[in-house]
């Protein structure tokens, strides 16, 4: 095993050291290889031992010889033994001023900032050193950590690509996002997380996998079926699988947050919230959605749930809420129980959309009009 190249440059912020791949990084990249977290969301081998990481090491070198990717390990005194090895960064030109990042951090280190001062220093060698003007990021859906890394590093999301991401056995759909030299580090939205609320009869959290079935039988019921009739079809188990990961895109714009309306003791499923639309750079306005599985209709829950929401919602940020100032709403003109609800926490009728809203068989309906001002909700609500 030779060498690295003598014209590797070494980054250092004083915490974080970016240098180049040494023989004694072998230990730590196996443990960042074999980690399962690294195998879910990047192309190592399986299996992978010693001879790998020597292969991959020395790869590192060859790209900094031809030009053809500019890697370097990030090192810090947490890493792991001998060497400080916490992971590795890189970015690969694609013509002209355009360069791709990749990262990937050793799960001895993850949670600590490593990630993010790393990426910070390679991302400033590369506008100032190399002269790029723009840097692009990808990950497979699904991968909040690199998603979240990417945000907090000031990257502008630019969507998702299908099947643009090489894996071993496949090609996988990718987000992407892009920084350019002139723009600034700080996120380019507020990423809104799904807290998690409590009354006495249900808990809010984030949607987890295992709300697949309920899920699914919510979307499925005769009811759900007449007033949701523009989710598409097919509603079933795989769709909920693909369509799971995209519910971050909404958190990490300032777009849309959701819970889950669990029951207290078992956990389980019991209905949906949303909030979505959020207007404007000050969030001040946001429209709510909702749906009940079919045993939980008729028990109170889903209001009080609603009162838990719109309570977080009007609570001001520097409190732990959103700081919304109004929430609107929209309910099918026939769609009883929704509107119950919906005056039950308060709202008030505004109006209605003459013909706008389409049912599952085929009629379209006025949708009714609601909506609710935090200054008429504080003095009940508290």
């Amino acid at each position: 095993m030779n060498g690295p190249p003598d014209d590797v440059p070494v980054l250092d912020d004083g915490t974080v050291t970016l240098r180049a791949h040494r023989p004694d990084d072998v230990r730590g990249v196996v443990g960042f290889a074999t980690d399962p977290v690294s195998r879910r969301w990047t192309g190592v081998p399986r299996p992978y031992d010693d001879s790998d990481a020597i292969v991959f090491i020395e790869s590192r070198w060859a790209g900094w010889e031809r030009g053809s990717t500019w890697a370097f390990a990030v090192a810090c005194a947490d890493g792991v033994d001998p060497s400080g090895f916490a992971g590795s960064v890189n970015l690969t030109p694609r013509g002209g001023t355009l360069a791709e990042i990749g990262f990937g951090i050793h799960p001895a280190v993850r949670g600590r900032g490593v990630a993010t001062r790393a990426v910070s220093l390679l991302l400033d060698w590369g506008f100032e050193t190399r002269g790029l003007e723009t840097v692009l990021w990808r990950a497979e859906v699904g991968n909040d950590a690199s998603r979240r890394l990417a945000w907090r590093s000031g990257f502008t999301f630019e969507g998702t690509s299908r099947r643009t991401l090489a894996r071993p056995d496949r090609m996988v759909d990718a987000w992407q996002a892009t920084l350019l030299a002139t723009d600034s580090r700080e996120p380019k939205s507020r990423w809104l997380e799904p807290v998690n609320l409590r009354g006495p009869r249900v808990v809010l959290r984030e949607p987890q996998a295992k709300d697949e079935q309920r899920y699914v039988d919510t979307l499925n019921d005769p009811e759900s079926l007449t007033w949701l009739g523009t989710i598409p079809m097919p509603r079933d188990t795989d769709e909920f699988r693909a369509r799971y990961p995209e519910r971050r895109v909404g958190n990490s714009l300032g777009a849309s947050v959701e819970w889950v309306v669990a029951d207290p003791d078992t956990d389980a499923y019991l209905a949906t919230i949303s909030l979505f639309g959020f207007h404007s750079l000050d969030y001040l306005s946001a429209e709510v959605g909702y749906r009940t599985h079919p045993d939980a209709r008729g028990r109170g829950l889903l209001t009080e749930a609603l009162r838990l929401v719109i309570q977080h919602a009007f609570t001001v940020i520097d409190h732990g809420g959103l700081g919304l100032d109004r929430i609107s709403l929209g309910a099918g003109d026939g769609n009883v129980g929704s509107q119950a609800v919906a005056r039950a926490c308060g709202f008030t009728e505004t109006g209605r959309d003459r013909r706008n809203y389409d049912l599952d068989d085929g009629r379209v309906v006025d949708l009714v009009r609601f909506d609710l001002l935090r200054s008429e909700w504080l003095p009940a609500g508290g």
